[in-house]
């Protein structure tokens, strides 16, 4: 039975994905894409064209999925009266936190171009990953009454910090790196992001336990 193209193409972004994730697109070569979704090359390129092409899918696909998340936590914020602002804004870092630990590829894609991966395709950041950054700052901060409080700093920080979690974890007492798959330090990263957004933000009330 011959596939159908739709298959083909969802195949193909799904074999991307992992392997820009893995490798960076760099290091990536269409052959070992198509391997990957076990198609040929020219079904690659009859369905994206180039390594670009595909690499540029791949990127607006993962922020789609991500920009989904935030807004609709964003959204949330926006309508909480000014009692539950701050309840929200730790509703947003929960699922930036479980949106992160849940499609780990999405960190991974983002985290190689902050290593200078693919630095001859475009300002992705600027095109897709500052506007919704700017869209959920410019509504986090009625949240606090802070003159001082760094909003665009502490979210990047959650970002580096969410990131860096997801994708290396931390040691444990024994040396041993420890992620979002281990309960435990996951909590207790859960906490540690809710304490340190709280505090930089200087959110009124405590923040949760």
């Amino acid at each position: 039975m011959t596939p159908v193209r739709g298959d083909e193409r969802e195949r193909i972004l799904q074999a991307a994905t992992k392997l820009f994730a893995a490798l960076g697109y760099d290091a990536t070569e269409i052959g070992q894409i198509a391997e990957a979704a076990g198609l040929s090359t020219k079904a690659v390129s009859t369905q994206f064209g180039a390594k670009r092409d595909l690499y540029l899918a791949v990127m607006e696909r993962a922020h789609s999925t991500h920009a989904a998340v935030v807004e609709a936590k964003v959204r949330e914020l926006q309508a909480a009266p000014p009692e539950e602002k701050v309840a929200a804004v730790h509703r947003f870092v929960d699922a930036y936190i479980d949106f992160a630990a849940a499609h780990p590829e999405v960190p991974s894609l983002w985290m190689h171009r902050w290593l200078s991966d693919a630095r001859d395709i475009g300002n992705l950041e600027a095109e897709l990953v500052k506007p919704l950054a700017e869209f959920a700052i410019e509504n986090i901060i009625p949240a606090t009454d802070a003159e001082d409080a760094d909003v665009h700093y502490t979210i990047n920080s959650l970002v580096w910090c969410v990131h860096g979690f997801v994708l290396s974890g931390v040691f444990d007492a024994a040396g041993r790196r420890r992620g979002p798959d281990d309960p435990r330090a996951l909590r207790r990263f859960r906490t540690h992001m809710h304490q340190m957004i709280h505090r930089t933000l200087q959110l009124p009330g405590s923040p949760p336990s």
